[in-house]
């Protein structure tokens, strides 16, 4: 028969029961410092790891091998370049826009930047907007606009071509463009399109126009073939130059002694005749 276990007293119970809560505590605690410093050791291998691969070049290189084969898998499903259609090429080197372009036939079509293309273009000094699209499956199509002179800019002596925008062109030639308006003061640039946009409203008077003077930052003086100034006024500059066009059409005043004609005031003209030459009395002579 076998042996029947002793019955323990309550007491016994009791401190068993408390010794394995403390088995249980001094396990768990254990556990829980393992546990951490698993953590710790495993998170700093990772960290390491990742620094290796950032600074080796090899995450980069990895990444790159990646980007490259889903490009080349989307260039094998037929988004290549096929065909790049360019408008609005006048003046600037072929070989420039080539450049900025930075596309070859053949190459996925997904893959570049249409934004960093169109900002490659407007670096190009002579193109002042460029637009940039993909039709696809295999086509890119590039419009160009490029900067044309407007004026002439003199400044400190020096002639130079200045665009709508009022941007010095200074790789063109100003003696390419004789013909247009001489403007002369030094923020005549910003404000030159602005005039021309006036004086071309009246196109016979403008064909007498030579060139306009910046005065003071505020206003315009404009001087004619015939040598005549016409001052305009800071306000109101575009009437005051439609109003002197109704006078040169009823009074001619173009074709008389006129010095100057003074359209500052709103409310007046004030004309300046040239002086009289003076008058050289013929003398006879007797033969003798």
């Amino acid at each position: 028969m076998a042996k029947a276990k002793p019955k323990l007293t309550t007491r016994q119970k009791t401190s068993r029961k408390i010794n394995r809560k403390r088995q249980w505590r001094k396990w768990w605690q254990t556990s829980q410092r393992f546990f951490v410093i698993s953590t710790l050791i495993g998170t700093l291998a990772v960290v390491a790891g990742g620094w290796w691969f950032w600074h080796s070049g090899r995450l980069t290189q990895m990444a790159a091998a990646v980007s490259d084969r889903f490009w080349a898998g989307t260039a094998h499903m037929g988004f290549k370049v096929e065909h790049v259609y360019l408008e609005g090429r006048r003046y600037t080197a072929l070989a420039d826009i080539t450049q900025a372009i930075g596309v070859r036939t053949d190459d996925p079509i997904l893959a570049f930047s249409l934004p960093a293309i169109r900002a490659r273009l407007e670096a190009i000094p002579r193109i002042r907007y460029a637009e940039v699209a993909r039709v696809l499956p295999d086509q890119l199509h590039i419009h160009v606009v490029e900067r044309e002179p407007i004026a002439v800019w003199q400044n400190e002596g020096k002639l130079h071509l200045i665009d709508t925008d009022g941007v010095v062109m200074e790789y063109i030639d100003p003696a390419q463009y004789s013909q247009l308006l001489l403007v002369v003061g030094e923020d005549a640039p910003s404000h030159a399109h602005e005039l021309l946009s006036a004086l071309t409203q009246e196109p016979e008077l403008y064909k007498n126009v030579v060139s306009a003077s910046r005065i003071g930052e505020r206003r315009w003086n404009i001087r004619f073939k015939n040598g005549v100034e016409l001052k305009l006024p800071e306000a109101h500059s575009t009437e005051a130059w439609q109003s002197f066009a109704r006078m040169e059409r009823e009074q001619h005043l173009l074709e008389r002694a006129v010095k100057s004609v003074d359209m500052r005031l709103s409310d007046r003209v004030f004309i300046k005749l040239a002086p009289a030459e003076p008058k050289t009395e013929k003398q006879g002579g007797s033969e003798t």
